[in-house]
C-alpha cells in the first residue's frame, strides 16, 4: 500500500512541478492576458513532455519508489540534482534554446519548485507512515 502512496505522491509532485514551471515560463516569455489559461495549459503540456523526453520522470519515479525514510532532505536533494541534470540535457538537445539569463532564472526557480514540491511530498509520506505505524501499534496492544 505504501508503494501506491509513493506513486500517488510522485504523480502529484510532478504535476505540480510542471504547472509551476509553466508559470515561470509564462512570466519569462509572456502571454496574451486573454489567453492565459490556454498558455498555462500549453506550458504544462510542454513541460510534461520535456520531463518525459529527458528521462526526468523516469529517474525521479525510480528514486521516489526506492527511497526509504532516511533523511527528510535526501529525496528532495536527489530530485533537485536530477532537475539540474535533465534541464541541461534539454537545453543541450534543443541547441541552447534558452539565453543565459533566462536559463539561470529557470534553473533557480525550477530548483526551488522541485525542492519545495518533493519536500512536501516527503513530509506527507512520513505522516502517512507515522499514522500507519500508530495504527499497527494499537492493533498489537489490543
Amino acid at each position: 500500500m505504501l508503494i501506491l502512496k509513493r506513486l500517488l505522491i510522485w504523480v502529484l509532485e510532478a504535476s505540480l512541478e510542471a504547472a509551476l514551471l509553466g508559470l515561470v515560463l509564462i512570466s519569462l516569455f509572456g502571454c496574451d492576458q486573454h489567453m492565459y489559461i490556454k498558455c498555462l495549459a500549453v506550458n504544462f503540456v510542454w513541460v510534461g513532455t520535456m520531463f518525459c523526453s529527458t528521462g526526468y520522470l523516469l529517474s525521479t519515479g525510480i528514486a521516489r519508489t526506492l527511497w526509504r525514510f532516511g533523511s527528510a532532505w535526501l529525496y528532495p536533494a536527489i530530485a533537485t540534482a536530477l532537475f539540474f541534470i535533465h534541464f541541461e540535457i534539454l537545453n543541450y538537445a534543443a541547441g541552447g534554446t534558452f539565453d543565459p539569463q533566462k536559463r539561470s532564472v529557470i534553473r533557480v526557480a525550477g530548483a526551488l519548485i522541485v525542492l519545495t514540491c518533493t519536500f512536501a511530498g516527503t513530509f506527507t509520506l512520513r505522516k502517512w507512515a507515522l499514522v500507519r505505524s500508530k495504527l499497527a501499534e494499537e492493533v498489537h496492544q489490543n
